[in-house]
C-alpha cells in the first residue's frame, strides 16, 4: 500500500493543485489558469493534477488531469507522485462562505504534507475567520504543514501575522489572475457592471439602477452585466428590472470585461481584470478582499453597507477621470509582485 501511494523523492514530478475549482466561477478558473500557466513555463512536461468539483470535466476544462473531490484514493496516489502540493489561489482561508470549506482545504494540505509533496498556498487571500479559537487553529495548521505562503495583498501578510503564524515563509505576492494575457480584440464602448448576490446588496438595488441609468445619460456608455457566477444572474435581473429605456445586454464571458471602457464591480476579479488590461474601475466592496485590491491598484471603492447612488456616480465620475498612466504604474508594481508566486513554485519545484 505504501509503495503504491507514493514514491521516491528523486522520481517525484509535477504538483498537485487544490482550490475553489470547477463551480463556474470565472474569477476561481482564471487564478486557475494562471497557476496552469506559470507552472507550465516552469517545465512543459510536468504532470499537473487538479483536485476540484466536476473532477474530469474541470481537468479537461483546464487542461490538466482532473480528480474529484470524492476521488481520495486518486488524489492520495497524486499526491504521492508529485514534488509540489499548491493550495489557492483565492479566498480560502475564511469562514465567511463556509467553515467546512476551510477545513476541508487545511485536510488537503496536511493530507499533501503527510504524502512527502512540498507544500504552498499560492497567491491567496487570508481572512475574515470570525472565532478567534478558529483562527489560533488554522494558524496551527499552517505552521506544521505549509511550507510557503504567497499573500495576494498586504492586508493578507498582515492578517496571517496577527494570526499568529510564524513558521513558514510569508511572501508579498499578488492575484494570479494578473499575470494572464490580456483580453483580445478591440474596446468596446460600454461599461461593465459587475454585481454579486449578497447580503445588504438587495435594498440596495434601487440606488445602484440610479448610477447605471447616470452612466447611460451622462456618459453614453451602454451597460453590459457581467455573470461571473450563476449566483450572479439574481442580483443582474434585479437591477435591470429598474432600468425602462436604458439598452443594456448581459454577458457570461469575462473576457469581454476588460475590453470594456469603465468596470463598475462587487466582484474582486471584475477589479483585477479590468487593471490587467487597463480599464478605468470603481468598486463596491463586501468583504475585506475587495478593499484591499482597490488600496492597491488605485481604484475608488465604498463599502456595500453604506453605498448610495450620490457615492456611485461620485465613484463612477472618478473613475471615468483616472489618468491612465497611474493604471498602468499599479498594474506593473502589481505584475511584478505576482511573479513572486512563481519565484515560490519554481524553488519547492527544484528542491531535493
Amino acid at each position: 500500500m505504501k509503495n503504491w501511494f507514493s514514491t521516491d523523492a528523486a522520481a517525484r514530478r509535477g504538483a498537485v493543485i487544490c482550490g475553489a475549482y470547477g463551480m463556474h466561477n470565472a474569477g476561481d478558473d482564471a487564478v486557475l489558469a494562471a497557476i496552469r500557466l506559470s507552472l507550465r513555463r516552469l517545465d512543459e512536461t510536468a504532470p499537473l493534477t487538479v483536485v476540484a468539483r466536476g473532477g474530469k470535466k474541470t481537468g479537461r476544462a483546464s487542461r490538466m488531469t482532473g480528480v474529484g473531490r470524492p476521488n481520495v484514493l486518486r488524489w492520495l496516489w497524486a499526491m504521492g507522485h508529485a514534488r509540489l502540493f499548491i493550495l489557492g489561489g483565492g479566498s480560502l482561508l475564511q469562514d465567511v462562505t463556509s467553515r467546512r470549506s476551510l477545513w476541508y482545504y487545511l485536510f488537503m494540505l496536511r493530507a499533501a504534507k503527510a504524502m512527502g509533496c512540498a507544500t504552498m498556498l499560492y497567491g491567496v487571500g487570508a481572512g475574515p475567520i470570525g472565532r478567534e479559537k478558529e483562527r489560533q487553529r488554522t494558524a496551527a495548521y499552517l505552521d506544521r504543514y505549509a511550507d510557503v505562503i504567497t499573500v495576494r495583498d498586504g492586508d493578507s501578510q498582515k492578517t496571517l501575522a496577527d494570526w499568529g503564524v510564524t513558521k513558514p515563509r510569508i511572501l508579498l505576492g499578488a492575484d494570479p489572475a494578473l499575470s494572464l494575457p490580456q483580453a483580445a480584440g478591440g474596446r468596446e464602448r460600454k461599461a461593465a457592471i459587475v454585481l454579486r448576490s449578497w447580503p445588504g446588496f438587495w435594498e440596495h438595488v434601487p440606488e445602484f439602477a440610479q448610477a447605471v441609468r447616470y452612466v447611460w445619460e451622462r456618459y453614453r456608455l451602454p451597460p453590459v452585466f457581467f455573470c461571473l457566477a450563476p449566483e450572479d444572474r439574481q442580483a443582474v435581473r434585479s437591477v435591470c428590472a429598474e432600468l425602462e429605456g436604458v439598452p443594456y445586454t448581459v454577458s457570461a464571458d469575462p473576457r469581454r470585461v476588460g475590453r470594456t471602457a469603465l468596470v463598475l464591480s462587487m466582484r474582486l476579479h471584475g477589479l483585477v481584470f479590468a487593471l490587467r488590461d487597463g480599464v478605468p474601475a470603481a468598486g463596491v466592496s463586501y468583504d475585506p478582499k475587495v478593499d484591499a485590491f482597490c488600496k492597491e491598484a488605485g481604484f475608488p471603492m465604498v463599502a456595500l453597507a453604506d453605498v448610495t447612488a450620490e457615492d456611485l456616480t461620485e465613484l463612477v465620475d472618478f473613475a471615468m477621470h483616472m489618468d491612465g498612466e497611474h493604471l498602468s504604474a499599479s498594474a506593473r508594481t502589481l505584475l511584478a509582485r505576482e511573479k513572486t508566486n512563481v519565484a515560490a513554485a519554481a524553488e519547492l519545484l527544484a528542491a531535493e
